[in-house]
């Protein structure tokens, strides 16, 4: 998708960004912000929740533990779906062509160091991709309660990354039903069932997991769950 492509579906969504061919600007980031302000609806709750661990026939405290360890349970901060932005995702989608003269959103390698620590931070990060590729820009950065990558988009059930992350935008059941496609899509069930922590995670989240100890948090976020249950 190209920036005339992408104002014409804001238009069309009721927004108002720039004119074709003007610079990539203020209005631009305004109606891209505006239209990802649309969740959420409603909170999750138990049911919801069961009703995807039934499916993926694991017990229902598997499922919370990831959306408690993906974005500590926060799906949407400010009305927008909490997202951080993968400066080496967006260089390798791009070919590193943006590396040099953009270093802190394109990196060919992983640097902690480009992760703001503000939400506000990281839109920021992602509008400045987007003004450069749009479909790159969308793509590298992960959405909602269960952070999923919008370079997963089509697994999901979405047609383009910004399809993508305007449905992650939504409620936290599209963030659920995006969670539900991805394990299936990837064939991580079997991990889950097996409460294999190490391989679901090299699934979810890739090989660098160990950095961030995904698997041992997954462990101990399923193992606070169980107890809250048998409390």
């Amino acid at each position: 998708m190209d920036m005339t492509t992408l104002r014409r579906r804001l238009v069309a969504l009721g927004y108002q960004p720039a004119a074709e061919g003007m610079p990539f600007g203020a209005a631009d980031r305004e109606a891209i912000l505006a239209a990802l302000k649309d969740g959420p609806d409603y909170e999750l709750d138990e049911h919801d929740i069961e009703d995807v661990a039934d499916q993926l026939k694991v017990d229902p405290a598997t499922v919370w533990a990831v959306w408690d360890v993906e974005a500590s349970g926060t799906p949407f901060i400010d009305g927008r779906p909490t997202i951080l932005f993968e400066p080496h995702r967006f260089s390798r989608a791009t070919g590193h062509r943006f590396d040099a003269s953009h270093p802190t959103i394109s990196s060919r390698t992983w640097n902690r160091k480009l992760y703001p620590g503000s939400q506000i931070g990281r839109w920021q990060q992602l509008l400045e991709a987007v003004s450069l590729d749009v479909d790159a820009g969308f793509a590298s950065a992960s959405y909602g309660g269960f952070q999923i990558l919008g370079e997963n988009y089509e697994i999901c059930g979405a047609i383009s990354p910004w399809a993508f992350a305007l449905q992650q935008s939504q409620t936290e059941a599209d963030q659920l039903a995006a969670f539900l496609k991805f394990v299936e899509g990837r064939g991580l069930a079997a991990a889950l069932r097996a409460r294999d922590w190490a391989k679901f995670a090299a699934g979810y989240n890739g090989t660098a997991f160990a950095l961030n100890a995904y698997d041992t948090r997954l462990a101990a976020a399923y193992a606070k769950r169980r107890a809250a249950r048998a409390a």
